[in-house]
């Protein structure tokens, strides 16, 4: 065994274990991970540890570890965590007379090999290490990783892997062949289920073009579903609104275009009919376009005119849902959209009409018993909170107002409704704002009245 230097790094190989031995010292909680990694490898493992508790915490077989077994034959030698400082570098020992290869948990200096926090789609395998000297990293990696790669990533894997002799017979120009594998690789990581068929017979495929309509939410990367973050890492083309996080934005390839089409107060960088043109446009170029926009796409997202330019195109078209601005209003406030017996509704209105006037559905919806949720309402508030008032909404009702819900510089007030407007003289004139009006909001979330015997709200 050598200490090595820091500035020699690690050559991460795939180790075929198929058959071979592999020794595992420890059998406590410390190699329960390492065992779960060295399961489906087809290897021939053996467990070795003293305590008595051991047979049950494993679930199988373990064997005496004093005295040491022969390691002649092995591949692979695993040294658990629990395993005492003395007795790990006699089992390191042992293992390097024996030509067998070392991982010892959490100690680097004994170890040839680290086993590394592995991603696993079938035949598929990420392995991420860092030398042993930050494994909390590896495992973090790991788990951001698990959420990106899609479950039946696996079998489309494998069913890539079955047919790689046919497509070779098919495509024989070598050119043709990797284009081929390249598109078919990036099709699979956004859509695993569509089946790897109408292969063609000199060629590459024709790549269909297609748009995702994809909901970013009103924050940053952490509010995106994972089918969002999945559709913006695999575009061609995000076409994104203007208040959109930069964070969301750099999830995207490096080399994808960003274009900017977003309008905000009234200014537009670009009309509505242009953005569903340049949508079908970019499709029918073949290329896998995103229209990014905040919140959700089905909630003042103009998504009715968007997904009719593309229907009549004939270009498919998928909605991504996201977070809208009402829900991260409510959780930054820590209050209840609804409350049983008091707020059985939650009515989201926009703040203006298409004329840019007070819209008529403000006074009408001031009748609903529950909670209001009025977007794009701050320039409008004055006006807004008469109109509420008018139709019957007591002025002492509580309401509040949260600029840059979903962000980590949210900010917001808590006030009567009569008192809104000149509390949301405070705010950024630039940030988007959302006003919630009603009883729900001035209880906090641990004082709402508790859920019925089956954990239901009965609202």
């Amino acid at each position: 065994m050598s200490n090595r230097p820091d500035t020699v790094a690690d050559l991460p190989l795939a180790l075929r274990l198929t058959g071979r031995r592999v020794v595992v010292f420890g059998a406590g909680p410390g190699a329960a991970a390492k065992l779960a990694l060295l399961d489906d490898t087809g290897a021939d493992i053996a467990l070795h540890d003293d305590a008595p508790a051991c047979a049950e915490l494993s679930g199988r077989v373990v064997h005496p570890l004093h005295p040491l077994p022969d390691l002649a034959g092995t591949r692979l030698v695993v040294i658990a965590p629990e395993i005492d400082a003395a007795t790990a570098r006699s089992i390191a020992d042992a293992a390097a007379m024996a030509g067998a290869l070392v991982h010892a948990v959490d100690r680097p200096a004994l170890s040839d090999v680290t086993l590394p926090a592995l991603v696993r789609r079938g035949p598929l395998r990420v392995a991420i290490h860092t030398g042993g000297r930050f494994p909390a990293l590896a495992s973090v990696l790991r788990q951001r990783l698990e959420a990106l790669l899609p479950a039946g990533l696996g079998p489309a894997v494998t069913e890539a892997g079955n047919r790689r002799d046919e497509i070779a017979r098919r495509l024989t120009d070598p050119a043709a062949r990797r284009g081929f594998w390249r598109q078919l690789a990036a099709r699979l990581l956004d859509h695993p289920e569509i089946p790897i068929d109408g292969l063609p017979a000199d060629a590459n495929p024709v790549q269909a073009g297609r748009v995702d309509l994809v909901g970013a939410g009103p924050g940053g990367p952490g509010l995106l579903t994972r089918d969002a973050a999945r559709a913006i890492e695999a575009a061609d083309v995000v076409l994104h609104d203007a208040l959109i996080d930069p964070a969301i934005l750099e999830l995207a390839r490096r080399e994808a275009r960003r274009i900017p089409v977003g309008k905000r107060c009234g200014a537009h960088a670009m009309r509505q009919a242009a953005i569903s043109a340049l949508m079908v446009r970019l499709a029918g170029q073949g290329l896998h376009v995103v229209r990014l926009k905040g919140g959700d796409p089905a909630i003042f997202g103009r998504l009715d005119e968007e997904l009719g330019a593309l229907d009549a195109a004939g270009i498919p078209a998928r909605i991504i849902p996201g977070v809208t601005a009402a829900a991260a209003a409510a959780a930054h406030l820590r209050r209840p959209l609804t409350l049983r017996g008091t707020a059985r509704s939650v009515s989201l209105v926009a703040g203006h009409d298409l004329a840019g006037d007070l819209p008529e559905t403000i006074g009408r919806l001031a009748a609903a018993e529950g909670t209001l949720a009025i977007y794009m309402g701050r320039d409008r508030a004055p006006a807004i909170v008469a109109a509420l008032i008018a139709a019957g909404r007591d002025p002492a009702e509580p309401a509040a107002a949260v600029e840059w819900a979903g962000r980590p510089h949210a900010r917001s007030v808590s006030v009567p409704l009569v008192m809104l407007p000149d509390a949301l003289v405070g705010l950024d004139a630039d940030g988007p704002v959302t006003i919630l009006v009603g009883e729900a909001i001035a209880v906090s979330a641990t004082a709402a009245r508790p859920a019925d015997a089956e954990g239901r709200d009965a609202a």
